[in-house]
């Protein structure tokens, strides 16, 4: 199984390389990335941001549709959140083999600092792992510099490694990968 990145429209141009890089290297797992080919839906107009668990909806639908059998990341420039919460930096659904980062909030300029493009491709690559990492079946980690360490604030991303720990790592290697289709 390999990992099959979707960058929208909306996502930060010329970054898809470098970032679809660094995860294959990260996870160990093959990956490519082409333009998004699924429309998706959820916009709340009161919050102005899209319900990431109606964003997975539509590329678990996709996904079905088109006999997807590689894990699938979507990359997109909207602001996303999950119900109960303000914002996510992602989401995943691991019975399905999907999952959604969005670029705004892991963008210098939101937080009102000057742009930072290798920045970005960072934080797009640790936290594209990470919800990666949890269609691998990986839960949170307590070790603060795993990948798959819960980060609650940018800082707590930025302070990551973008790499797993050894025990999340050993997880990886001795679990087999299951996706609902």
């Amino acid at each position: 199984m390999n990992i099959l990145i979707f960058w929208d429209r909306g996502a930060p141009a010329g970054l898809e390389i470098p970032v679809y890089r660094i995860i294959s290297q990260i996870l160990d797992i093959p990956a490519s990335v082409c333009e998004s080919p699924v429309l998706y839906n959820g916009f709340d107009r009161t919050r102005n941001q899209f319900d990431a668990s109606e964003i997975l909806t539509c590329l678990d639908i996709f996904s079905r549709r088109n006999g997807e059998k590689n894990l699938i990341l979507l990359v997109i420039g909207d602001d996303i959140y999950r119900q109960n919460t303000r914002y996510v930096f992602g989401l995943s659904r691991p019975a399905t083999g999907t999952a959604v980062i969005s670029s705004a909030r892991l963008k210098n300029e939101y937080w009102g600092l000057p742009s930072d493009e290798m920045m970005l491709v960072d934080r797009l690559s640790r936290e594209g792992a990470h919800e990666l990492g949890h269609l691998l079946h990986l839960d949170h980690c307590d070790n603060p510099s795993c990948i798959m360490a819960n980060p609650l604030t940018l800082d707590d991303l930025d302070n990551k490694k973008s790499m797993l720990c050894h025990l999340c790592l050993g997880k990886i290697q001795r679990s087999p990968i299951t996706v609902s289709i």
